[in-house]
Order: C-alpha cells, then structure tokens, then sequence
C-alpha cells in the first residue's frame, strides 16, 4: 500500500489593519456589536490555524487608560516618514510595537490622529471631525509602511472598518508598484453600508492620489469623495458578514446608492459573506458571569438558567411564571424600537407577559418607552445604564429576546442568545435572516409592520404555555447551534484569501 504524504500547509502572512478600537473600552448595550470581537477573535484563530498575523489599529490617548489594555506588552518604537497629501509634505509618525496574548500589534500614533478627546466624533458637538480624511488617510499610509519595519511582507491585507478602507484604495494606487505590497491580496470587511463616510471634492487632494481616480467607476459618489466605494473597487474581495444583507444591497431600498457597484462585483464574484463567530466566552458552560456565581449550564442541563430567572425576577419584582421577553439596542428606528412601544403595551396588559427593555433614545422614544413602563410597573423594567455583565444576565435569565430590526443589525445579539438558551425573535433582514429559522430555533417574522410583530410575539408566547415539549425543542436546537470563530476562521482563508483573485 502506498501511503501519500499529506502536503503541508503553507502558513500565509496577514496583515489585518483596522480602525475598530471599541474592544479596548467598556460598550455598555453596544458590547454585542460583532465588530467589538471580530478582529482580535479572528486574529486569535487564524493564528490558531498556523497562520502568521499581525495587527494594526490606529492610536488615541485614551486606549492606554482601558482595562482591555492592561495585559498588552509594550515591546519598542520607531519613527517612520511618510509622505502626506499630494506628497509635497511628510509627516513623521511614530510606529509602537506591542504584545498580548503571543499575538503581535502595531498602533500609528500621531498627534493629529491620537489626540483627540474623541476618536471619529468630537464630543462638544457630536459631529464627525472635519479632518478625519486627513487623518485617516494619515493611519492609511502609516499602516502600510509600518510593515516594513518588521519587515512582514503579507501574503493578505485584510481592511477592516469603515475608516480604515483608506488602506485598500492605497495599496492598490500609490502602493501599486511597490514590491514590497503589491503582490498581496487586498481584503475588505465592513459590517454595512450604513453611515458611509462621505467628503466633498475640494477634499478629495488630501488623498494624495490621481485625479483621474476622482471618477464614477472609482470614488466619486454623487459629485463627493466615498472611500467605501473606493475600497470596494479596489479590493480583491469585499466580505459582509451575511447572504441575506448581500441580496438585500443589491436593491436601491438598502444599497444606499451603492446598489450598480454591488450588483457588477456580485457578477466578477468580489462580493463575498462569512458569518462571524461567537467567543467562548458566550456560551453557558465556559462563561464567567456564570462562573462566579457557580451557576454554569450546558444544553443538556439548563436548570441553572431558571435559576438565574428567578433570582432576577426576584430582584425586580416580576413574577417568574411570566414567560420574560428583552429588548436590547438604541431607541432607534433601525433597531424597531417604535415596533416596541406600538405593540407591546396591549400586549403585556392582556397576557402574562413581562418585559426588560435596555437602552437609551431620543426624547420622544424615552418618553413612549417610560409611559409603558410606568403603567406596567409588575411587569415592565426599563434599564437605561448597564454593564456588560447585567446584559448577560438578563439575557439568561429572559425566554425571548427581541431583535425587531428594521435594517442588517451588525449584531450578534441572536447567536449569543441562543446559545444561553434564549430564544431570538426577529425580523428577517440581513444576518438574522441568515441564523434564525422560524419555530425550529427562534421566531421569525418579515413585515416590518406592528401587526407582523404583534402575531409573531402570540405564537411565541402560545408555544411557551400551551406545548412546552415544542418550547423545550426550540430551545434545545437554538442551544445546539455551532457559531465558532474557529469556523469562521477557516472560511476567511480557504474561500477568502486563497481563492480571491488580484
């Protein structure tokens, strides 16, 4: 018999520069936002898988002072020179070295880009700073240069973030003929395309590349300057993190005036989807809330989330028997909070039903929000303030959680629900449509409407008290569900990296 040697994997170099730096500080309801997770988990298992990572994020003064940072490593400094605007000036950045975790991290620190008291947004006014194309097309540059002084030649440069996508229109304009960049993959992962960041033409020099790239089939958006098409243009491949949020931008209602350009990179195969993954951290066995508490469960035995049940329903004074719905998100539109305040006033008056509603809005939805509250005060708990941990533990300790989004949540809210045992009901956009299937494990509905909302909530509440062995199936599937980095991990680089075509 002939035995083949199995062929050994080539680790790959990759370079993951993002402007995502929310997982260094506390994020209150924010905290389950995937992009919170997404580059450090994903760092973490492509290592895992052999592979060679470095990351590089952007500097600012307060990351320092963030208890996520206590266990970096400071490791050295350098100064680099780069070249800014139309390349008449250069600037001198300061390029820090750092360690955690075995895991390597590189963070431009300029005072333009640092120093600030906000990072994209100024405080006193709640408006992005004008400059930010400056800035972050300072961290861009740096970025890329930054590798150098390793020197890591990445066979991947993986763009992460809205900011950041500065980084893929450089390396394949002004790094074009650069050896050193230009024969690396160049990947693109943004979480929507909500909230673009959008400049005027008279801004457009600050770039420091051709003119000829201020044009329709490149960066010019509706006679502004929109570096997300451009990072879309050029890059190799861009990821969203759902099927369903791929189709639905494809259409003018949601393509946010991108809708032509997803269409033609759907047709080259450059539009691409992984679904993130959950940290470990999230799952009733390994989690630490729990763990303190000595009340860990597991799929097979989750009598210890009852428990947690009761102690919180004790604790605000709500009747366990109740089956417990949550709501968690911004009083938004986006999120369906008006689906909320229209609906579930009726509902909780007519039903044993209760509710936890965490979050904070807009007068007007505060307002509509405490009215419900003060006239169900047995069965209605607002929390506007919390900490990341009271989020988990009223996620446990809920039956539903409700995700009525009126738009791709960049959330994975749902994921970490059902596997607590909490069962998700949502509408069915983007990556919720993707997860949750409709009585096997969550509820779903598609109308974005209160009366779709309001049938979706009675079946729910049905199932839960008059066929509890259904109920305990949902719950047991949703449990069973496997959302692993690991997972994901394998798909960036067997469907991403290695088959995206430069």
């Amino acid at each position: 018999m002939i035995i083949k040697k199995q062929k050994e994997i080539k680790p790959l170099n990759i370079a993951i520069v993002s402007d995502i730096i929310d997982h260094f500080f506390t994020r209150g309801i924010d905290f389950l936002n995937f992009e919170n997770f997404f580059v450090c988990d994903l760092s973490r298992n492509l290592r895992d898988l052999g592979h060679n990572v470095i990351l590089v994020f952007p500097w600012h003064k307060s990351i320092e002072s963030s208890n996520n940072f206590r266990d970096f490593k400071y490791i050295s400094s350098e100064k680099i020179t780069v070249a800014e605007r139309d390349g008449r000036e250069e600037k001198e950045i300061e390029i820090r070295s750092h360690e955690c975790s075995k895991m390597n991290f590189i963070f431009v620190n300029e005072p333009l880009l640092s120093n600030r008291e906000g990072f994209t947004v100024d405080p006193s006014n709640g408006f992005f700073y004008p400059d930010n194309l400056q800035r972050f097309s300072i961290f861009s540059k740096s970025a890329l240069e930054s590798l150098k002084t390793i020197p890591f030649r990445p066979d991947v440069i993986h763009v992460i973030g809205k900011w950041a996508s500065i980084t893929s229109i450089y390396a394949k304009t002004l790094y074009k003929y650069d050896n050193f960049i230009n024969k690396s993959k160049v990947i693109f992962t943004l979480p929507s395309l909500d909230d673009m960041p959008i400049f005027t033409p008279e801004q457009y020099p600050i770039l420091g590349i051709d003119w000829r790239y201020y044009s329709y089939e490149y960066l010019e958006f509706y006679n502004k300057v929109n570096i997300v098409k451009g990072a879309i243009v050029f890059s190799d491949a861009t990821v969203f993190c759902s099927a369903s949020y791929i189709e639905e931008i494809k259409r003018e209602e949601f393509g946010n005036g991108l809708e032509g350009l997803i269409n033609q990179k759907v047709i080259e195969n450059k539009i691409k989807y992984v679904i993130p993954g959950v940290n470990s951290s999230f799952t009733p066995k390994d989690n630490p809330i729990l763990s303190k508490k000595g009340l860990n469960y597991t799929k097979d035995n989750i009598g210890n989330k009852y428990k947690i049940k009761s102690l919180v329903c004790k604790r605000i004074k709500f009747d366990e028997s109740s089956i417990l719905l949550l709501f968690v998100g911004k009083f938004t539109e986006k999120t369906g909070i008006s689906l909320i305040y229209e609906v579930l006033s009726d509902l909780i008056s007519k039903n044993k039903i209760s509710l936890i509603l965490i979050g904070k809005g807009d007068d007007f939805r505060e307002v509509a929000i405490d009215e419900i509250a003060k006239s169900n005060p047995s069965k209605v708990y607002w929390v506007k303030n919390v900490q990341e941990d009271e989020i988990i533990e009223y996620l446990i300790a809920s039956d539903i959680v409700l995700i009525p989004s009126m738009v791709e949540p960049s959330s994975i809210l749902h994921m970490v629900s059902m596997l607590f045992g909490t069962v998700p009901l949502v509408r069915g956009v983007g990556i919720l449509n993707d997860i949750v299937r409709d009585k096997i494990n969550g509820f779903k509905f598609y109308e974005y409407s209160p009366q779709s909302f309001r049938d979706k909530i009675l079946e729910a509440v049905d199932i839960y008290y008059k066929n509890p062995k259904r109920w305990r199936k949902i719950v047991d599937t949703a449990m069973r569900s496997e959302f692993y980095w690991s997972e994901s991990a394998k798909t960036y680089v067997e469907e991403i990296y290695k088959t995206s075509k430069r």
